[in-house]
């Protein structure tokens, strides 16, 4: 009896850095960016996987506001951080 393939999975996170000079991003604006940039990546995944192979396509949107832009190490294995 054939086995059934082990999941696989492609993840792809894109992180759109937002500076706009003496103004906000609009919610609507956001939303619309993050469905064409969504729709764009299950176009190109549609175009360059095997046809059928994608089982299901999960999306999400995360707003936020990043105060500080300089990652800090609080620990590494080797004790460097």
């Amino acid at each position: 009896m054939a086995q059934d393939p082990a999941p696989k999975h492609l993840t792809i996170t894109l992180d759109f850095d937002l500076q706009t000079a003496n103004s906000t991003v609009s919610e609507a604006r956001v939303r619309a960016a993050y469905r064409a940039a969504a729709e764009a990546a299950l176009a190109a995944a549609t175009e360059q996987l095997p046809e059928g192979s994608i089982k299901e396509v999960t999306a999400e949107l995360d707003w936020s506001y990043r105060w500080i832009g300089e990652p800090e190490v609080l620990f590494t294995r080797d004790g460097q951080g």
